[in-house]
């Protein structure tokens, strides 16, 4: 499992126990193409004895032998403090801090346990978790669906571990397990990702060791060179990792460094190359196998999809790996892709993208105690003294962004923290009721939002879909519709006139008069619970985002003012008002608002 590219004794030892293209030693009849150590290098101390193997057998005893090591570990420190090693301290005291802060308090990813087929569904981080103060959530509040038959992630690790002498933490590999992720031919399962988490918990270590392992492992596993190319939101930020790398690429595995700003450069012996540059729109050109991107949130949509993503549009498997913060309004690209992951963790499918994303749900940012979703290194390298003395800054809305990453801008919120999360329903939305549709500010995206009216009077809420394009937009309001005769559409101006035939006398027409009219019913309505939702974490995004304004003496949801999309929210207004008017004596519905 471990291995040691940088010495020459062991590739030549390495090179002859490879030698005639042998099957893996494992029994799963896959080509070898690694040597695994029979007996751990940490425990035997030298080369021998060496194994042909694949690197899905490699990757997996890896990860095997690492978490039975941590176990044993963990039990020793809990035996040593007289605690019973097979229950975790709900409460930290002073006999149990030390063991706390290097245990994890919720169970480790399916994904990174590398079972045969790994089918894990998305990741909700509930208020209701276990927390203990001052101890960060290893797992992600929101993660991607993702199946495969294994992953890359451990083999990450281990190479930090070895190369690095840089043991990363499970919140890291939890992330790089999930964007590694690859089906039973060995290649990658997605081709994009996107890993958010408050500041200072390492995400720029975790994707040096990406690029570490591309550059040598991944392109020995290949049988070919990798080009990687990292950006950042600052050059200086890209070069800081590059600074870190480079040195250990020459001096371990003798690669040839161009130390010149802006120009930096890496040239391995493989024929691998690593290449530093600033997210620029300049980027234009060049093929890349891993594009890893760091702070995304100051990144433009011009440099992402008209530069970056391109290149990679010939490459089989590739990577293009994003890492950040969350941002503000100005932060389009990483609010594009956060929403279409979001969109798909509703629907419970997997796409093209993996997200993983450590932050706090709807609870209380004051508390202490909800610190740790957004920060899984903290009780590690992040101590609560240290956020406390961040939290003190003038600036209240920068210490919630940085270091609690939340998406805020104004304090202005439409309803308070943890309000809408307590309006979660298990019954589905009623028959009838309203479809109200609209597209985003941008018009990549159309978002349709269902609700309907229980016999006691409450309205329930859920998303309809939310797809990006037109054409996908009226086959699913046509499905809606003829599904549900009763069943009422709430369309925009703009949309409206490729309304069907059929459907004019079941429409109404909404626009920015009738948000105006509808925000404060429609918020009364949510204040006085009588209005609950499936739990969607597309619509709950919105709502807990939404900011209001004032305009002609009345409250309005604000789409230049909240930190991000939240037509969601402004669809919310519309249908729930029109579910709670009485019924009409069956004439044809009004269309308003032209």
């Amino acid at each position: 499992m471990t291995d040691r590219t940088a010495d020459r004794e062991y590739r030549r030892r390495r090179a002859e126990v490879l030698e005639g293209n042998p099957l893996c030693h494992w029994g799963c009849g896959r080509p070898a193409t690694q040597a695994d150590h029979l007996i751990e290098y940490d425990i035997n101390g030298d080369d021998s004895p060496l194994v042909p193997s694949c690197a899905n057998c490699n990757a997996r005893r890896g990860a095997e032998y690492i978490n039975a090591k941590r176990s044993q570990q963990a039990h020793s420190r809990a035996e040593h403090l007289g605690l019973d090693p097979t229950q975790k301290p709900k409460r930290k005291t002073k006999e149990t801090k030390l063991f706390l802060k290097t245990e994890n308090l919720l169970p480790p990813s399916p994904s990174f346990l590398l079972s045969e087929e790994i089918q894990t569904e998305s990741v909700r981080c509930l208020a209701s978790a276990e927390l203990t103060l001052g101890i960060g959530v290893v797992q992600p509040r929101l993660e991607s669906v993702t199946q495969g038959s294994g992953s890359y992630g451990p083999a990450v690790a281990a190479w930090s571990e070895r190369v690095l002498s840089r043991k990363l933490f499970d919140w890291q590999i939890i992330a790089l397990t999930g964007q590694l992720t690859h089906d039973e031919n060995g290649d990658l399962v997605f081709r994009e990702a996107l890993t958010s988490c408050a500041r200072q918990n390492g995400k720029s270590v975790a994707l040096t060791s990406l690029c570490g392992f591309f550059l040598t492992d991944w392109s020995a596993m290949r049988g070919k060179p990798m080009h990687v190319l990292s950006v950042a939101n600052k050059l200086d930020r890209a070069v800081a990792i590059f600074n870190e790398l480079a040195p250990v690429l020459e001096a371990q595995f003798e690669g040839h460094v161009t130390w010149s700003y802006g120009r930096n450069k890496v040239e391995m012996p493989n024929g691998s190359t690593w290449e530093v540059r600033a997210a620029t729109p300049n980027l234009h050109g060049g093929t890349y196998d891993l594009i890893v991107v760091d702070e995304i949130w100051n990144v433009s949509e011009e440099v992402y999809f008209d530069a970056l993503r391109p290149s990679q549009i010939a490459v089989k498997s590739p990577l293009l790996s994003s890492w950040s913060t969350s941002g503000d309004e100005s932060s389009k690209t990483m609010q594009r892709l956060r929403e279409a992951a979001i969109g798909a963790i509703d629907q419970q499918k997997q796409t093209r993208l993996y997200f993983a994303e450590w932050s706090l749900p709807s609870v209380d940012p004051n508390d202490e105690i909800n610190w740790g979703y957004a920060n899984p290194a903290l009780g590690q390298t992040i101590t609560l003294e240290a956020l406390q003395a961040a939290a003190e800054t003038p600036d209240r809305a920068a210490f919630l962004r940085a270091h609690l990453n939340l998406w805020v801008s104004s304090a202005d919120a439409w309803i308070q923290p943890g309000v809408w999360d307590k309006l979660f329903t298990e019954f589905d939305c009623p028959t009838g009721g309203v479809l109200a549709v609209d597209s985003s500010t941008g018009g990549e995206k159309y978002v349709g939002i269902r609700c309907g009216l229980t016999e006691e009077g409450n309205i329930i809420a859920t998303v309809q879909f939310s797809t990006e394009s037109l054409k996908e937009m009226w086959i699913k309001i046509n499905e809606a519709m003829e599904a549900d005769p009763k069943l009422r559409l709430a369309i925009t101006p703009a949309l409206d006139i490729h309304t069907p035939e059929k459907l004019e006398r079941r429409r109404q027409i909404f626009g920015y008069a009738e948000v105006l009219k509808f925000t404060g019913l429609t918020r009364s309505l949510i204040l006085e619970k009588r209005i609950y939702h499936r739990g969607e974490e597309l619509l709950a995004t919105h709502v807990n985002r939404a900011v209001l304004a004032r305009a002609n003496g009345q409250i309005v949801i604000s789409s230049q003012r909240s930190p991000g999309p939240v037509e969601a929210a402004r669809l919310l207004v519309v249908a729930a008002a029109l579910v709670s008017r009485p019924s009409n004596t069956g004439r044809a519905a009004m269309a308003f608002g032209r």
